[in-house]
């Protein structure tokens, strides 16, 4: 799971096992597509059910999860994501509305989308690939607003987000820091267990829940693409100690950091949605 506070402008993954992310939200686009099996998301308050060749949208700012209801042999998605900058015709768009429908189905997807998505998947995040990777999101975009109603927000440099967008958004520029449920409380003024009910009620998960996934998911990032020692990822990710990160990464992942670096070595992985 990329969030705000991360430098790369474009990643592109494909995914081939179950989806299980936690509510979240992020500062760039981000666009899922179902290549095979099914997938429930929530992207705002409503929850849509993407089927094989179904593309969501999910705009900046917008709080979405994932859960996957395929099988792992039959789940494959691709999954792009873009810094706004990238996409000036349409920044303003993107920036300050919503679509109605946040789902592209089968029959409204324009052959060059394909061809733009199989053209990204050939790029990597570099310099020299800005003006391709601009080019290819802009034809994506300029194939997907003619199908889309959008809602107008107000007029501020990004939509306007509700409390617990605010939350969530503040928790994932700072997840890797000492944020406990004290802190996050105070700095918004409510006390802990007003925090806590968000997350239970609204999000449907525990606080120390939804920090740990962001945890583990961008020392998921580290493990795969950088060398750092194990304790160096674990202090990095947040936590105090590598015995801490170690129970925890397996509870989640279901496997030891050691064991996930083994696999995951320098392949490109998508820590962060």
């Amino acid at each position: 799971m990329f969030y705000e506070n991360k430098p790369e402008f474009f990643i592109f993954s494909h995914q081939k096992t179950p989806l299980e992310y936690p509510p979240h939200i992020h500062s760039y686009l981000e666009l899922v597509h179902v290549i095979e099996g099914e997938l429930e998301m929530q992207i705002g308050q409503e929850k849509f059910l993407f089927s094989k060749n179904d593309i969501g949208i999910i705009f900046p700012n917008t709080i979405h999860n994932y859960h996957t209801l395929s099988e792992s042999q039959n789940t494959y998605f691709a999954i792009l994501n873009c810094a706004v900058d990238m996409i000036p015709f349409f920044k303003k768009q993107l920036l300050h509305s919503k679509p109605e429908n946040p789902v592209l189905h089968s029959d409204q997807i324009h052959p060059d989308i394909y061809f733009a998505e199989k053209s990204l998947a050939a790029l990597e995040c570099r310099e020299e690939n800005i003006p391709l990777i601009s080019a290819y999101f802009s034809l994506i975009f300029a194939r997907i607003f003619p199908y889309f109603r959008l809602t107008s927000g107000e007029s501020a440099s990004t939509p306007p987000m509700d409390f617990s967008g605010k939350v969530l958004s503040y928790v994932a520029e700072h997840f890797t820091e000492d944020l406990t449920l004290s802190r996050v409380a105070s700095h918004f003024g409510i006390g802990k267990s007003a925090l806590s009910r968000i997350f239970s009620n609204t999000l449907g998960i525990h606080y120390t829940q939804y920090l740990n996934s962001l945890r583990v998911n961008y020392s998921q990032h580290l493990l795969a693409v950088t060398d750092l020692n194990i304790l160096e990822i674990a202090l990095e990710s947040g936590y105090h100690n590598q015995q801490t990160y170690n129970r925890i990464f397996k509870e989640i992942c279901g496997c030891t950091p050691k064991e996930f670096r083994r696999k995951n070595l320098k392949k490109t992985v998508f820590p962060f949605c």
